[in-house]
């Protein structure tokens, strides 16, 4: 019992030390990175900006992609060419990974119907749509202001968004 009481203190500065350091350890601001050909150091501030790099490009590589080639659509009954325009650009804005705002996507359905000379369409009649193309005119409607995005607004509680019985 005198041992236990003698090295009691010890004991209890071993456990202190190794918890310290392990607290050390986890908290530390750097890690490390280890490429195929040099080791180096990098801060959670420079991995988040690489992350954040790698993430862009890699949104960007979605964008190209979805931009390439064609939707065709197969119109059904009450179906619009706006309608399958819509759906166009919320297939092309789920494949590039990007935002659209209920507003953005009138506005560039309406850019797509407005190039296309508004056309009316029978039931069965196939519609195919450019990717490129509706990859313009989701830009041209991120691009617009907040005033001309005010102006599209008013037409959203009016829009069916759900396009899955259509084309």
């Amino acid at each position: 019992m005198e041992v236990i009481e003698k090295y009691k203190w010890l004991v209890v500065a071993g456990v202190a030390v190794i918890a310290l350091g392990g607290l050390l350890v986890i908290n530390s601001n750097e890690t490390v990175n280890i490429d195929s050909d040099d080791k180096t150091t990098i801060t959670k501030e420079e991995k988040t900006k690489k992350d954040a790099a790698a993430k862009e490009e890699e949104a960007m590589k979605m964008e190209q992609e979805a931009s390439h080639g064609t939707n065709t659509y197969t119109a059904r009954a009450g179906d619009s060419y706006t309608v399958l325009a819509r759906k166009a650009v919320q297939a092309y804005a789920k494949d590039a990974g990007v935002n659209v705002s209920r507003a953005q996507i009138v506005a560039a359905e309406t850019f797509l119907t407005q190039d296309a000379d508004a056309p009316l369409l029978e039931i069965g009649q196939a519609v195919t749509l450019d990717k490129s193309v509706v990859s313009k005119a989701v830009k041209s409607a991120q691009a617009l202001t907040s005033s001309e995005l005010a102006a599209w607004q008013v037409y959203v509680p009016y829009v069916n968004f759900d396009t899955s019985y259509n084309g």
